[in-house]
């Protein structure tokens, strides 16, 4: 029989998730089997390689002294290619697994091996032939990919794959001519193989003419794909069915197995596909943490941020809804698992609208509510739960489209030993298992700012002259670069190891604002606030009028930090609920008739709160008045700024006030508030406020015991309302009536008879109109197409169009 042309090669690639490696050149010999491996793997340190071990003598016989070494260079790095093997071309089915040790293979003892089962691969039998056999896989992953030359036939195939078909000669050119069917020969050239685990995936036989070109090279989003296929059982399943997909095929005859493993649109249903699109997207993301984590210590620090802005984003400010996740005893209420308690409540969270949880501080603390940190990367020893239980939390967060927060404390720290003096300046890390952390956050009295208490006197910088000062315990010196670097390390690590997406600074008037905007910058998070608690200004009738001193210095503190973060506002906590308590609606005005807080100035970095767990909660230091607390939520919710909650008012007073309080950011949300929305403050007197919202308006809301009157009814409709608040929202415009037919003509021109509809009242018609064509929305519209759309249509092509029509109208009266 004669030998198989290249149009009949057969090519066997498992289509859920196997890594394609690169086929090269083995030497090979008669009776014999040449075996390369292609390894990809990032497991490795510097001074270390990659190295593979199994059941034959060949490959060490299981000795990782033995173990077949491979090469990287840093073109292909991290694809690993091992020296040639020869193996008896009968020699059956071998096991084999992946280590890494010291690249010299001195250190046995010290190897690391992937976990997992054994891989295994089948020698085929090569009959006195040539065998070459190439096997491709990654590390941690159980798939193995192969390719095989025998006497100039390629075969390809995978660990799970089923036996390969043989394939049938072309017809003679004698058969042709007389047009008989061919004989189908078996050559004896292409055997069966057997390799591993079978399962009932498709097969298929390249007849496009084109000869097979190498396999491709397997990169790192390749990795992080297929690792992600292997995590998500659902999805694996689903890309399983036989009926789900096609089998495509590229022009060099290749396998395109992106394509084969998207299921056939017809066949699936949208909602699962939308499902599975989210977890998939969510485990990428995961998964894309985990392998910048690892390569954080050896990537520049450039690279690495460019990339993790990548994975972790950005947030829209005019979305942001902030819920402080826990309050002054929340390390005693959750019986040392506070973050479970958190992680039940996730519904009640997306009820609210909750789009970011702001957690206690992570670290080990000598203090139980977190506020004095000591080992910042011993998460273990934290009262709110384990780091596990925390990565599990955040977990479930990011699986419900939220946020997570971490509260940073780095304006001081607790030594964790003590000097030859007995002071307690002498910092341990608490990291133990990431030999490439050595040293980060290990630190000694030249980390303390100068002057200090705990201070030796080899620190580089007393504190600055603007700096607070916190007594009860050492306090750092950020402008040591060696702490910068520390920090910036540390904060990158609870991105990309813990999970976190932005940071909360805690007493930002400890240190200078320059250096949040600097950690900011050196880890990219998704969003930051700072907590810049200042006196405020009084007299002699109490809380001062005038508290633009007060906002001025959160407008210093946020320019400083060249805008990297947001700020707290205080200033609007502050005279709030001043006005609330003393029925003094007239503060919420100031001189320029705009709102008296940083969101009349910079409503872009302002976080407009009511309590927290220092004002509120057991500690009380500055409380808002309990029975006005839906009050002053009625006005952050409704005005610029980012609204931010407080557990005990969300999730401790019960499901009125949480409703109440999910009404109000409903209606925000509806009426598309920006976090930058203008404010027309129609009325601030002594027992009334009434402002609306948004340009043009959207909402409108009045405050104070007095009674605000009916608004337009023309224009607003009634929203939430509640004792001492009443919140109006605009009126949608009334639809426009659907298009009536024309009317039946009759033979007497003169007395056209119009149909009428059941009741005896007569049909309307709409008259012709006429307009020049437009385009809305990328769509042509003429006066038919008007004409011939129905109401829910020509509802929402008004809702589109009248804020330009109102806002042409403002701008027409303006140039008058």
């Amino acid at each position: 029989a004669p030998r198989p042309t290249p149009r009949q090669l057969t090519e066997h690639l498992l289509v859920d998730g196997l890594g394609l490696g690169l086929c090269l050149d083995c030497v090979t010999m008669s009776g014999t089997c040449a075996l390369t491996f292609q390894i990809e793997c990032i497991a490795t340190k510097p001074g270390e390689a990659v190295f593979v071990v199994g059941s034959a003598p060949e490959i060490g016989a299981w000795d990782a002294g033995k173990a077949v070494p491979c090469l990287t260079s840093t073109k292909v790095y991290p694809n690993w290619t091992s020296q040639t093997v020869t193996l008896p071309a009968n020699a059956g089915k071998i096991e084999f697994k992946v280590l890494v040790q010291a690249a010299d293979g001195k250190s046995p003892a010290s190897a690391r091996w992937e976990g997992g089962p054994n891989r295994c691969l089948s020698i085929p039998e090569g009959k006195g032939g040539l065998v070459q056999l190439s096997a491709s896989c990654s590390w941690g992953l159980p798939e193995v990919t192969y390719r095989t030359k025998m006497d100039g036939a390629t075969v390809g195939g995978g660990q799970g794959l089923p036996p390969a078909p043989t394939p049938a000669p072309a017809p003679a050119p004698e058969e042709a001519k007389k047009g008989q069917e061919p004989k189908k020969v078996v050559d004896s050239m292409m055997p069966r193989l057997e390799t591993g685990v079978h399962f009932g995936l498709e097969e298929f036989v390249d007849e496009s003419g084109d000869s097979l070109g190498p396999l491709e090279n397997a990169s790192s989003s390749n990795l992080l794909r297929k690792a992600s296929r292997n995590h998500s059982q659902t999805m694996a399943e689903r890309m399983q069915r036989r009926s789900s997909r096609h089998l495509c095929i590229n022009n060099d005859g290749m396998l395109n197995s992106d394509m084969s493993r998207v299921p056939s649109m017809m066949l699936i249903d949208a909602s699962e596909l939308e499902e599975d699109t989210k977890k998939y997207t969510e485990e990428v993301e995961k998964l894309e943490r985990d392998s910048l984590n690892i390569m954080q210590r050896r990537m520049p620090s450039g690279s690495l941020l460019e990339k993790m802005e990548e994975v972790i984003g950005s947030a829209d400010k005019d979305s942001i809804v902030l819920l402080q996740g826990f309050n002054w005893e929340s390390w005693r209420a959750g019986a040392g698992d506070w973050y479970s308690v958190i992680g039940k409540s996730v519904d009640k969270f997306k009820h609210v609208g909750v789009t970011d949880i702001w957690l206690p501080p992570p670290s080990s603390s000598v203090a139980p509510q977190g506020y004095l940190p000591s080992q910042l990367f011993n998460l273990d020893g934290s009262k709110y739960g384990t780091q596990a239980s925390l990565e599990t939390l955040i977990k479930t967060l990011h699986e419900n489209g939220i946020r997570a927060i971490a509260d940073i404390v780095v304006n001081h720290r607790c030594g964790d030993k003590q000097d030859s003096q007995g002071r307690w300046n002498q910092f341990t890390s608490g990291m133990e298992n990431r030999p490439s952390f050595a040293g980060v956050m290990d630190w000694g009295g030249w980390a303390i700012t100068l002057g200090d208490t705990y201070s030796d006197g080899t620190g580089e910088h007393a504190p600055g002259k603007y700096d607070g000062k916190f007594d009860a315990a050492p306090d750092i010196d950020h402008a040591n670069q060696k702490v910068q670097q520390s920090i910036a390390i540390w904060l990158r690590w609870l991105q990309l190891q813990v999970g976190f997406d932005g940071w909360r600074f805690d007493f930002v008037k400890g240190y200078s604002a320059e250096f949040v905007g600097l950690y900011c910058k050196k880890s990219a998070p998704a969003w930051a606030v700072g907590e810049l608690w200042g006196d405020m200004q009084y007299d002699d009738n109490g809380l001062a009028a005038n508290q633009d001193r007060h906002r001025q210095e959160i407008t210093n503190w946020v320019n400083s930090t060249d805008k990297q973060s947001t700020a707290f506002d205080f200033t609007t906590k502050g005279i709030l609920q001043e006005a609330c308590k003393n029925c003094q609606y007239w503060r919420l005005k100031d001189a320029n008739g705009k709102p008296p807080g940083l969101i009349g100035w910079m409503p872009k970095y302002a976080v407009t709160f009511i309590d927290n767990h220092d004002t509120g909660s057991t500690q009380r230091h500055w409380p808002f008045p309990d029975d006005k607390v839906l009050v002053g939520y009625a006005y952050i919710c409704t005005h610029p700024g980012i609204p931010a909650l407080f557990w005990d008012h969300v999730m401790d007073w019960g499901e009125n006030v949480r409703n109440q309080i999910a009404d109000l950011l409903r209606v925000r949300r509806e009426s598309g508030i920006p976090v930058d929305a203008p404010v027309n403050i129609i009325r601030a007197d002594a027992d009334s406020y009434v402002a609306e919202i948004g340009s043009p308006a959207a909402l409108r809301v009045a405050l104070g015991p007095r009674h605000a009157g009916d608004a337009d009814g023309s224009y607003w409709e009634q929203g939430p309302q509640g004792k001492d608040y009443r919140v109006w929202i605009h009126k949608k415009p009334a639809p426009t009536p659907p298009p009536a037919p024309p009317p039946a003509k009759s033979s007497d021109a003169k007395s056209p008879v119009h149909s009428s509809p059941k009741g005896g009242a007569k049909a309307e018609t709409l008259p012709d109109v006429s307009f020049p064509d437009i385009t809305v929305d990328g769509v042509k519209l003429t006066p038919a197409k008007l004409k011939a759309m129905s109401k829910q249509e020509v509802e929402q092509l008004v809702g589109k169009l009248e804020p330009l029509l109102n806002a042409s109208k403002l701008a027409k009266a303006l140039k008058k």
